[in-house]
């Protein structure tokens, strides 16, 4: 009997693309509006379609491998909910207190379950299936807000957008911008339009996806992501003139320079320098350098500073609205690095962002190989700028997504653009270059600790 695959079933790639795309519609202003994160739920189905097919066909392969990915990720989330819980039961919180906080961060254990489905499900195409359902429930709600101003009023408000390159005005002024104003899925295809580009390179559609995934991008249009692309992109090609082993050292520094970079900027915020900066040239921050400087009473860069626990910031904003020490209508703090300082403390932080960075940027080297982890690494220096001055740290998709797509494509087979010439003697001499690099980088690498079976 021929054996079953997911991956090529048209029944089982359907019915996850429509799991992701009814969870996706839950972003639509009006559904979450209604609904708030209920929708999410939906996508756990992609754990249950995993279960059904290892029942069925009774497949372990690959587990070993996914399991190891699962407590790898795992382990920085239960991180974080260990820590929190320390704090609370040093501040003589109640049970009921911390049964809440925790709840909040446990949800990314969901998440990661819901990625290590859809990977034991389509292998290297996991990324690419994910996307088709949110892309598709991203043309949705645009659809839903241009029927309210119509068709040639939408594209009207979204090239004003563009051209304006997203001023408040704009989209204040427009029902149609702010219906279509999804940020966490505004910023998954910033990501999106990385890998197809530069991670999916057995992906005969990918320029065209990497195209959808740009149309999108420039439709929620969120201003901060097009620094976060292009830093990833110039790192991504800034890691091509490097064979193996230098970007084994690449690697390794970028992470360390950020744990040190993250740090700093915890002081400069703390200091009032970010927020007179931004003052000084003229950059708009929206509100947040009041959330900044009213966060700043709650904590001190000092290795005595014990931290508040998960939730903190979001839980003092939310008492304060309403009331008179209200500092901006917003509940969030908008900074994602500030959020995990303040809420962790300092041994905490440090810990979480060498893990963040270090470790997890290590483990990849090391059993998954050089070009895995480059993934891993240009997918987090996208994300790293968004923290800086917003939430998306544990946003649904953005988490799910930047876990998903290094583990896509460590099951891509590995490509490389064939010589036109074998002979090296009738080689021109950037042949040569480039054939004498791939024997090299050959030689270099690392010998993957874990490997497809």
């Amino acid at each position: 009997m021929k054996e079953f695959y997911p991956k090529k079933s048209k029944i089982f790639i359907g019915i996850y693309i429509f799991f992701i795309f009814g969870a996706a519609m839950g972003d639509w202003k009006v559904v979450n509006t209604a609904l708030g994160a209920l929708p999410k739920i939906i996508s756990a189905g992609a754990v249950g379609l995993a279960l059904v097919y290892l029942l069925w066909s009774g497949n372990f392969k690959n587990l070993k491998i996914l399991s190891r990915f699962s407590i790898m990720f795992g382990s920085i989330v239960i991180g974080i909910i260990f820590c929190s819980i320390f704090i609370w039961i040093l501040d003589l919180q109640s049970f009921g207190y911390i049964l809440k906080g925790t709840s909040k961060i446990s949800y990314q254990l969901l998440n990661i379950a819901i990625v290590i489905s859809a990977v034991y499900l389509f292998e290297e195409n996991a990324a690419k299936y994910t996307f088709f359902g949110i892309a598709a429930a991203n043309f949705v709600i645009i659809f839903l807000g241009a029927a309210t101003t119509g068709i040639a009023g939408a594209a009207q408000d979204m090239i004003a957008n563009i051209t304006s390159f997203g001023a408040n005005d704009v989209i204040n002024n427009s029902t149609f911008i702010r219906a279509i104003e999804i940020h966490d899925i505004t910023f998954v295809m910033g990501v999106f339009v990385i890998y197809f580009l530069f991670f999916s390179p057995g992906e005969k559609h990918r320029f065209i996806y990497a195209g959808i995934a740009l149309f999108l991008f420039f439709a929620g249009l969120k201003r901060i992501a097009f620094l976060s692309m292009f830093l990833a992109i110039a790192f991504a090609v800034f890691c091509n003139f490097f064979t193996a082993k230098g970007k084994r050292k690449l690697l390794i520094f970028t992470a360390l320079a950020i744990v040190v970079f993250c740090y700093y900027y915890i002081v400069i915020i703390q200091k009032g320098i970010f927020t007179q900066f931004c003052i000084d040239h003229e950059i708009e921050l929206n509100g947040r350098e009041k959330i900044y400087d009213f966060i700043a009473r709650f904590y001190k860069v000092s290795p005595s500073y014990k931290g508040k626990g998960y939730e903190f910031c979001v839980q003092l904003l939310k008492t304060m609205k309403g009331t008179k020490d209200q500092v901006v209508a917003i509940t969030a703090v908008h900074n994602d690095i500030l959020k995990m300082y303040v809420e962790m403390g300092f041994w905490g932080f440090l810990v979480w962002i060498f893990s963040y960075y270090v470790y997890q940027t290590n483990w990849f080297i090391t059993r998954c190989g050089e070009r895995v982890a480059v993934c891993f690494m240009t997918i987090n220096v996208y994300m790293l700028i968004t923290y800086m001055t917003d939430n998306t740290m544990f946003y649904y998709w953005s988490s799910m997504v930047i876990r998903m797509i290094p583990m896509s494509f460590f099951f891509s087979p590995v490509k490389q653009t064939p010589l036109k010439k074998t002979n090296i003697l009738e080689m021109s001499k950037f042949e040569k270059w480039i054939y004498r690099r791939r024997q090299r980088d050959k030689k270099e690498q690392l010998k993957p600790r874990m490997k497809v079976q």
